[in-house]
């Protein structure tokens, strides 16, 4: 007897084009032998996909002897997906064809506010990017939108951002912008853009952590995204670290986003200058604070500015402290450093590693390997693109 098929499970269309996806050029035997279908149930689908314009036939496959099987491939123009990431006050919107393939990423300067006429001016650069994207807008297939803060993407309610709606924030932008749309946090995004472009390669176990103008982590185990019941897991930020009596922005006192974020080394930098210490910033705080930014202090830290070095340091050894309560919590085997402070490369990573080693169990150090994420603060904008496509595929249906 042949080898037995899948007869108690049901195959779905989705799956056949998440394997087209996944493999580009590809014939029905090759499908069927690597999902375990029988060829009838393969050509079935795949007839299916070709009528609805997802996949099309590309000739015959060149081999050395038999008849050639005919292969085909995606077609990567059937629909596209656009994801949203929204920084301290900036967004990074993101087009990709079906294929997967980044057509345009474009910048462009937005400061957030939880008002709504900033949710009008959100909306109205978005739409203003597909109309300069020259695609037709009815091949886009939905839109995804990181959001920093507590983010429920199941119900696509932001807790943080536009919390003055009575609806979801979700339903609210698909009426606005005329487009399927979802909602996630914006670590845990910046998280699947490590998984599907970023260092993360076969490990199950990471911790991702996203070093930006605020701080957030997030989590995966044994090969899953932890969530929490209500989407809030990760709140690495809201630690509670220090006597600093220094108000968060989430309205309570001794957070480590405090003094452990890009917030906190903008504020160090000013208050330290103004206090009389030298940098190369000096006259940039001093005499043109509102062109001052985040990025200036970045780059002094990459020219060998000894000021900001020390502050980074500081914000390293802050963060090491707490990086190692999870690896001891936690046993993973890939910690990946990301988000805008990534940028300052060795000047960060090199006392984050010395804290771990310092602060960390032995026997559970030597299963973890800790990095920088090779996508810096472009994880972001690849994880929330993706995502759009992740949830049509996952919701897709004959």
């Amino acid at each position: 007897m042949g080898k037995q098929k899948n007869r108690n499970t049901k195959i779905e269309l989705s799956d056949v084009l998440t394997y087209f996806i996944d493999h580009q050029q590809v014939s029905i035997p090759e499908i069927a032998k690597q999902m375990d279908f029988s060829v009838p149930t393969i050509t079935k689908m795949i007839h299916k996909l070709i009528n609805k314009n997802y996949i099309y036939s590309i000739g015959k496959q060149e081999q050395g002897e038999g008849r050639p099987p005919t292969l085909y491939t995606i077609n990567p123009e059937v629909g596209y997906f656009i994801g949203i990431d929204i920084k301290h006050n900036y967004i990074r919107i993101g087009l990709i064809d079906f294929s997967g393939n980044i057509k345009k990423i474009e910048n462009i300067s937005y400061n957030i506010e939880n008002t709504e006429e900033s949710l009008d001016e959100l909306c109205s650069l978005i739409l203003k990017f597909i109309k300069d994207s020259q695609i037709n807008s009815t091949l886009i297939i939905s839109i995804q939108i990181n959001i920093s803060g507590r983010v429920n993407p199941a119900l696509g309610v932001s807790h943080t951002m536009f919390s003055f709606l009575e609806d979801p924030i979700s339903e609210v932008l698909e009426y606005k912008l005329g487009h399927p749309v979802t909602i996630e946090n914006d670590t845990r995004s910046m998280l699947y853009g490590e998984i599907y472009k970023g260092g993360i390669k076969d490990e199950t176990n990471v911790i991702y952590i996203n070093l930006g103008w605020g701080l957030g982590s997030a989590i995966m185990i044994n090969g899953q995204i932890v969530k929490g019941k209500s989407g809030f897991s990760g709140e690495l930020g809201h630690f509670y670290a220090f006597e600093n009596e220094i108000l968060c922005h989430c309205g309570k006192r001794g957070c480590l986003e405090t003094e452990v974020s890009g917030a906190a080394l903008y504020r160090m930098c000013i208050e330290e200058i103004r206090k009389g210490k030298q940098s190369i910033l000096s006259d940039k705080v001093l005499n043109h604070i509102e062109d001052f930014k985040l990025e200036d202090i970045i780059n002094a830290i990459n020219k060998e500015d000894v000021l900001c070095i020390e502050f980074i340091e500081q914000i390293a050894i802050k963060l090491g402290k707490q990086i190692a309560n999870l690896i001891n919590l936690l046993n993973p085997e890939l910690i990946v450093i990301g988000g805008a402070l990534a940028k300052t490369g060795d000047y960060l990573l090199l006392p984050l590693k010395l804290t771990l080693k310092k602060y960390t169990l032995n026997v559970v150090n030597k299963d973890s390997t800790i990095i920088l994420s090779n996508l810096k603060d472009e994880a972001g904008i690849i994880g929330a693109c993706y995502l759009a496509r992740y949830n049509f595929l996952k919701d897709f249906k004959e």
